[in-house]
């Protein structure tokens, strides 16, 4: 039996600009993990009682992962990360290891996390990539692949990153994948996925796509201040990243100068942000979240695609009142904003005017580990 996990995510800096090519992010792993056991069995079998799959069996056809049930449409959707991690990573195997079946069982601290007032629920803290980065690990070290050097783990992420690009339709840009797989703070620059649609186009095998230097991607990790700490609040309402995406390229059509201008600024801050994380400058990290806080804001405002939404705004605003620098994280609309400070008192003050304002402040920290054995 074969046990890993990896962590999920929340983004410190570079909301939206990381979708473009060559423009980076920082993007933290948190604490919450998802975690997958892998043993050796007579036919592939997918367990995920978090998405309500159990003994789902299939076969790996050389190419394709065929079910031996009909799945339903809900199911369909339900599976389509977790099969295109088995589908791929058999695919990088299938030329240079001979396959093995297995039973594979995820599990997540993600989609039930611990409230302050002893509830629980799901907050997008990235369990899906984090589900594709633990799948594709699992099957790799059960073949006798090691996961845990650098090298290795840019193997997982290439892998990870090209399942979770063709689940998703090939849309985002694999930030979170970054997190699960490297842990900690991360500066991150997606891959060109133009490139990379090219080279899936051209009849080379996986294996040589995988191996291969991605143009334009890099994950690097930064150490973050010794007393800095991440405050995170729950607006109590999910939102839909497919939809604020596809508002955000109907913007990009419409008004792609202001577009530009927008995503540029954003850039500049989180180059400048990286820069003050290296020099430990604590005034000036806290002045860029804020600075990238107003260009999101003005994202939000002039493409009408609510990604700050009012919850966000008193979430944000309330973290100002104590000297801390707040924003939303990820795609917005919703679900989590975070404040940065570098004092526990100042964190609990924040937390309460959280709480008096309807908001629900998340126990939740920054792991310093990505994609471990367990």
């Amino acid at each position: 039996m074969i046990e890993v996990s990896a962590p999920g995510k929340l983004m410190l800096s570079g909301e939206w600009s990381v979708l473009e090519v060559g423009v980076p992010c920082i993007v933290l792993a948190v604490s919450e993990r998802v975690y997958c056991k892998i043993e050796k069995s007579d036919e592939i079998e997918l367990n995920a009682p978090d998405i309500d799959i159990r003994n789902l069996k299939g076969k790996f056809d050389g190419q394709k992962l065929i079910w031996k049930r009909e799945l339903t449409q809900s199911e369909k959707e339900k599976v389509i990360l977790p099969e295109k991690a088995i589908e791929i990573t058999l695919r990088y195997l299938r030329d240079i290891r001979k396959l093995i079946n297995f039973k594979i069982t995820t599990r997540s601290d993600i989609s039930q996390v611990n409230l302050e007032d002893g509830t629980t629920t799901k907050i997008g803290f990235g369990s899906s990539a984090a589900a594709v980065v633990v799948i594709v690990a699992a099957i790799l070290k059960l073949h006798g692949i090691g996961i845990i050097k650098k090298e290795e783990k840019d193997r997982i992420y290439k892998l990870a990153a090209v399942a979770h690009y063709i689940g998703q339709g090939k849309v985002g840009s694999a930030f979170d994948i970054a997190a699960s797989t490297y842990g900690g703070a991360v500066v991150y620059h997606r891959f060109d996925p133009g490139w990379l649609i090219k080279e899936m186009s051209t009849g080379k095998g996986l294996n040589q796509i995988i191996d291969a230097k991605w143009r334009a991607f890099s994950a690097e990790n930064i150490l973050l201040p010794k007393d800095f700490i991440l405050c995170v609040g729950w607006t109590k309402t999910g939102a839909s990243t497919k939809e604020l995406v596809t508002k955000i390229q109907e913007f990009k059509k419409t008004n792609e100068k202001k577009y530009w201008e927008i995503i540029n600024s954003i850039k500049n801050v989180t180059e400048k942000l990286i820069l003050a994380i290296k020099k430990n400058n604590k005034k000036e990290i806290l002045n860029l979240i804020d600075k990238n806080r107003i260009y999101l804001k003005e994202l939000s405002d002039i493409s009408g695609s609510r990604l700050e939404t009012e919850e966000l705004t008193e979430l944000i605003e309330n973290a100002k009142k104590f000297g801390a620098a707040g924003k939303f994280s990820g795609a917005g609309g919703g679900d989590c904003g975070i404040a940065v400070c570098f004092d526990h008192g100042t964190a609990d003050r924040i937390k309460d005017a959280w709480k008096l304002a309807g908001l629900y402040p998340i126990n939740v920290e920054i792991s310093k580990t990505g994609l471990r054995e367990e």
